[in-house]
């Protein structure tokens, strides 16, 4: 019996070693609305930012050998017990024991799918009642008169920010000041995913609108984010590229804007 528990603990160990390669930064990988926006270049990197990135990319295939000599280890492990004979004799409840074990390690495999929907005020637009009169050329940009894009963007980038480090925190009441019910439960039970909290710092960050106009009595505006953050988990740098999709009810008073989808790399 001694081996056996020897083995289920190191399966335990695998996965909890595997964890740390799942704690991301909030939004990774996408969520919610998805709409086509005019396709942005990425900007070109000089040669030296291209090998600081290579070596990068190196640290996090050596991050994840752990893991993977992990496996082959537990692995190793129950071969080795098969052939010795460590599970004659067994009894019900060890065989019990072993199955919810089992399916244990089932639920932390199992990763939630989440459809969200939503987010928080941004910055006012107290002028921006009229979106019959755009103010941009742009098909895919149609602005009210008045708009100020600046202190939209600003605001925007405070919000990344200030909702990145909630994310790291797990500090879900101030995600939830900033993002609507559904998109916080979706957002909720994948922090709860994760079997490592993250350590994501941004390092810097921009942000521009790629899209903007009415459908109805709905405004909605399509806000890119390029810039780079830290890995604290697996030192590494990491590029940001994330478009965050909002809308704002155009029939309520001072009606907040509400994120309603996040593209993410």
């Amino acid at each position: 019996m001694n081996a056996i528990w020897t083995a289920i603990l190191s399966v335990f160990m695998v996965f909890a070693v595997s964890g740390e390669a799942e704690a991301k930064r909030l939004g990774s990988g996408g969520l919610g609305k998805t709409h086509k926006t005019a396709p942005q270049q990425k900007q070109a990197e000089p040669s030296s930012q291209r090998a600081a990135q290579n070596g990068q990319l190196n640290q996090k295939k050596q991050s994840k050998m752990p893991a993977i000599l992990g496996g082959l280890l537990a692995g190793g492990l129950f071969a080795y017990l098969l052939g010795s004979g460590a599970f004659e004799g067994m009894q019900l409840m060890d065989w019990l024991l072993i199955g919810g074990v089992i399916l244990l390690l089932v639920k932390l495999l199992k990763k939630p799918q989440p459809q969200a929907r939503y987010a928080h005020d941004g910055p006012d637009l107290k002028d921006a009642t009229d979106f019959n009169h755009p103010s941009s050329s742009n098909n895919d940009i149609e602005l009210p008169e008045g708009f100020n894009r600046a202190a939209f963007l600003n605001g925007a980038l405070d919000h990344y920010r200030t909702l990145q480090q909630a994310w790291n925190d797990g500090d879900m009441s101030v995600i939830r000041e900033y993002m609507a019910p559904q998109l916080c439960d979706a957002l909720e039970q994948q922090r709860r995913g994760l079997m490592v909290p993250p350590r994501t710092e941004i390092l810097d960050l921009n942000a521009d609108i790629v899209r903007a106009g009415r459908h109805g009595q709905t405004a909605y505006i399509s806000v890119l984010f390029r810039g780079r953050c830290k890995d604290d988990l697996e030192r590494s740098e990491d590029g940001i590229f994330d478009v965050w999709h909002l809308e704002r009810a155009l029939d309520q008073d001072s009606a907040p804007w509400m994120v309603v989808g996040i593209e993410a790399e």
